[in-house]
């Protein structure tokens, strides 16, 4: 059987949410649901000159630099005659099963039995596909069971559905939870979807499982307690260590096309077209931790997405392969205020002004950004006078990029 070699455990990737039948139909039609697209970009080289950037896809990227291949053979989903590597990206078609009892159906997305198909049921199949793949991988090699592990990686309501696999007790299998070395979210409404002009989804917007974005409910399938229904629903709640969790988040409102273009306008600057910036990652209220993340200006999906994009498979590779971490924190010692304003200060005053940071990080050479957060694309930090220098209480200083 397969040796399991760290840090190259197998890849799972969870597609996101299809917001109709057609939109299913489409992802159930393409073996990697969305996971081999790529994109060509022109970009402006330093000197001027403009060039044509092209990314081949996650998939193949995966394979021509890591040595990872699918789990498909002979036209079949990994066959009971396939040895399966280590080194795999296995897609979670849980769309699949859905599409094909509803065919010839109208309606909500419904199980045979007419039930609608909820966010538990995804993340109990998530459970079960990875110790299948275990076994798959490892067979009776007891030793090998023990260094197996897997990355889930998740593009927006997927990383709902990985989260309510880990957080919520009563889904899943404890087994397969010890499993999840690393997890990976593009874009995932973490803390969920906000419609500034008409508030955070509602009813009439339901159809299709749209409620799961509606912070009540998901505070249901991440398991949250009574007691505990007060918290934010991006609160990974002591279920998995945040520091092995990462949230890519975009910034590229205006290149989101859904839905005619109403969602980018709905939800507005600072978000991906669907996710605000503020709810697309996670953190953990009892280690008081928030996860690395890094925000690259890329729309939701689309052609101008984040998931088809060379800035986020940089930033996947190198959270599951990386042995490095480098945090940017900018501790701001003094502003300088006007005079008028430093004498009302200096009186008891209270400073009104706000100020923006702006951050932009790539390896040296690339044209391709790991990390891009400026005023003119709406992304930039904000801070008031305030929060960098409280009367009483830590310093909200700026969080640069992990």
């Amino acid at each position: 059987m397969t040796d399991i070699q760290a840090p190259y455990f197998p890849i799972i990737y969870v597609r996101g949410y299809a917001g109709n039948d057609d939109e299913i139909e489409n992802t159930v039609a393409d073996p990697y649901m969305g996971f081999n697209l790529g994109a060509t970009k022109f970009r402006q080289k330093w000197t001027g000159a403009v060039q044509r950037h092209y990314f081949e896809s996650p998939l193949y990227r995966l394979a021509k630099d890591f040595g990872y291949t699918d789990v498909y053979s002979h036209g079949e989903h990994m066959p009971t005659d396939m040895e399966v590597p280590a080194k795999s990206v296995v897609i979670y078609r849980y769309y699949d099963e859905q599409f094909f009892e509803n065919l010839g159906h109208e309606g909500d997305i419904a199980d045979i039995n007419g039930r609608r198909r909820d966010i538990e049921q995804f993340a109990d199949g998530l459970s079960d596909l990875i110790l299948h793949l275990q076994e798959r991988i490892c067979g009776s090699d007891i030793e090998s069971k023990k260094r197996f592990r897997v990355y889930l990686v998740g593009h927006s309501m997927a990383g709902l559905i990985i989260r309510c696999f880990l957080q919520n007790s009563k889904v899943g299998k404890t087994s397969a939870k010890k499993l999840v070395d690393k997890v990976f979210t593009y874009a995932t409404p973490h803390g969920g979807i906000d419609f500034s002009v008409i508030g955070n989804v509602p009813g009439f917007f339901s159809r299709n499982n749209v409620d799961n974005f509606n912070q009540k409910r998901m505070k249901e399938y991440l398991g949250f307690t009574n007691s505990q229904k007060n918290r934010n629903p991006n609160d990974l709640n002591g279920k998995f260590d945040p520091e092995r969790f990462f949230c890519l988040v975009g910034t590229n409102w205006k290149d989101y096309k859904a839905a005619a273009g109403w969602s980018s306008r709905l939800v507005g600057p600072a978000s991906d077209g669907l996710v605000r910036i503020v709810n697309a990652s996670v953190y953990d209220s009892k280690s008081k931790t928030h996860s690395p993340r890094a925000f690259v200006h890329r729309s939701h999906s689309g052609h101008y997405g984040i998931v088809n994009s060379e800035d986020g498979y940089q930033n996947l590779t190198r959270f599951l392969f990386g042995d490095v971490r480098v945090d940017g924190i900018l501790k701001v010692e003094e502003v300088s205020l006007p005079k008028k304003v430093q004498d009302a200060l200096n009186k008891g005053k209270k400073v009104k002004a706000s100020y923006h940071f702006e951050t932009v990080l790539r390896v040296r050479g690339a044209d391709w950004d790991l990390h891009r957060r400026t005023t003119a694309e709406e992304s930039a930090i904000f801070r008031t006078f305030e929060e960098i220098f409280p009367k009483n209480g830590k310093p909200r200083s700026p969080y640069l990029f992990s």
